[in-house]
């Protein structure tokens, strides 16, 4: 009877003390509004969830959740500096679950990405590639433990398309990870999460933030425009931040500016709601592609609200575009210097506002609306634009800049054979080689012959742009034409 009394002792407090993984009504609850950015009210349920199941560590997964957003959307390094120091004690807690559960090494791997992601934002590259090292690890156990969890997929194919689409001369990081990624595999591997996601109630939860993850590898390493649209189509009414972002971003991508701008007009944060301010730039984009005064406004008010620095450049820049499409040359010339001495040069758009002001000539007004009409896929005012223009008194960035926005047009009106033309008489023209439309005519060079399944030359011209010296587009455009190269490189 004592044996049996103290089995009896020893299973309970086996069972008590053991942590687990428990995805119930709070955690999901809790889960879904820090994927709507509602950070505080998550946050109250994630703290009832503690004190009533004080054995689940899910709620330390969700937290970090709310870390990893805030980060990435607000940008700040002090945010950063202050947060860094969960990520240890939420694998301390993490690592006291259930070590047979299948959220024991998602959830480590998750945290992993996560804040490696965090780095990337900082360029601490060295300390991000040792977390997506662990990440990758972690996870590839899993899938062998678990073949059947599914929620594997969504790393799995996150991380097997970003490592595949690294250029060539970062190889050095790949070899110090030791891992190889594979943009196809990663591609079949978010489809089967995403399949399955719609199908499983018990995992449906996931859904909205696997939209969000695949959108951006389908919009970044995918030459597919009908599974773009496809995916538009299957999340564009989706109320939530984050695929209001994507959905419009894909909208954007397909050359649908109005369809863009209307998705993100429906973005309306409540008071206690962690602002996307980012997205007021993005309104300020779209409306300025239709040459509407209002952008002003719009980028002004990110300008004033977002503690970032990214894109703030970029806005200086777009305001004192639209002042000289206004001739208000006062204001033009203001803004324009502000461009100098605010923000920073981590993304392109800042590097290229940048470059504009150490150029320090105005811009041809008739070429920089041509832009601004097809970056909003307006093809047919972009065409009458370029066709009035006289090229006779061009300086060599302009005769570089007109042949390239004619080729680009040509090419969205499905003219291409005029679109090579264009193409290829910039890339002979061309004897600045670090200039950006050489690498992006050589780029789309690349994707054209890919369409047409003229391998040979598809990889000729993915080679050049990556060989194209350095140019303020260059890091966003070598990883799509590395991810072209890796696409093709089996044909």
């Amino acid at each position: 009877m004592k044996k049996i009394i103290l089995t009896i002792f020893v299973l309970t407090f086996t069972i008590d003390t053991k942590a687990d993984f428990i995805w119930n009504e709070n955690c999901i609850k809790a889960y879904n509004l820090v994927m709507e950015l509602k950070f505080l009210e998550g946050n109250k349920i994630l703290k009832l969830e503690k004190s009533e199941n004080k054995k689940n560590v899910i709620p330390f997964l969700i937290e970090n959740y709310i870390d990893y957003l805030t980060i990435q959307i607000g940008e700040r390094e002090l945010d950063f500096n202050k947060l860094e120091k969960n990520k240890k004690n939420r694998i301390k807690k993490i690592n006291t679950g259930n070590s047979n559960s299948p959220w024991f090494l998602y959830s480590k791997a998750e945290i992993n990405i996560q804040w490696a992601a965090n780095r990337i934002k900082f360029k601490n590259y060295f300390f991000a590639g040792i977390e997506i090292k662990k990440a990758y690890d972690l996870i590839q156990e899993n899938k062998n433990k678990f073949p059947e969890f599914y929620p594997n997929y969504k790393i799995l194919g996150t991380l097997n398309s970003l490592i595949g689409s690294i250029p060539k001369k970062y190889d050095w990081i790949l070899s110090l990870i030791n891992i190889e990624g594979n943009i196809d595999k990663g591609e079949i591997e978010m489809k089967k999460i995403l399949s399955e996601l719609k199908n499983n109630s018990e995992f449906n939860f996931l859904l909205n933030e696997t939209y969000f993850i695949y959108s951006f590898l389908k919009m970044n390493l995918h030459n597919d425009t009908k599974g773009m649209l496809f995916l538009l189509n299957e999340i564009k009414n989706i109320n939530n931040p984050l695929i209001i972002f994507a959905s419009s971003r894909l909208a954007y991508k397909l050359g649908k500016n109005d369809l863009a701008l209307s998705i993100l007009e429906k973005y309306k944060p409540n008071k206690n709601d962690y602002h996307f301010i980012y997205l007021e730039y993005l309104i300020g984009i779209h409306k300025q592609n239709k040459l509407d005064s209002s952008c002003i406004d719009h980028f002004l008010k990110y300008i004033k609200k977002f503690n970032g620095k990214n894109y703030i450049k970029s806005a200086y820049l777009r305001i004192s575009w639209q002042y000289l499409i206004n001739n208000n040359l006062k204001l033009y010339k203001k803004f324009k210097n502000e461009i100098d001495t605010n923000g920073n040069l981590f993304v392109d758009a800042d590097k290229e506002a940048q470059w504009i002001f150490k150029k320090n000539r105005n811009p041809n007004l008739p070429l920089l609306k041509a832009r601004l009409y097809f970056d909003g896929g307006y093809f047919n005012q972009t065409i009458n634009i370029l066709e009035d223009i006289d090229t006779n008194i061009f300086v060599y960035d302009d005769i570089t800049e007109y042949l390239y926005r004619n080729a680009r047009t040509n090419e969205k009106m499905n003219k291409i054979d005029l679109a090579k033309k264009y193409y290829s008489k910039l890339i002979k023209k061309s004897f600045k080689e670090s200039s950006y439309f050489y690498a992006k005519s050589n780029f789309q060079l690349g994707l054209i012959y890919e369409k047409e399944k003229d391998y040979i030359l598809a990889k000729k011209y993915f080679k050049k742009c990556l060989d194209s010296e350095n140019h303020e587009y260059k890091q966003s455009i070598d990883q799509k034409a590395q991810a072209a190269l890796n696409r093709i490189n089996k044909f």
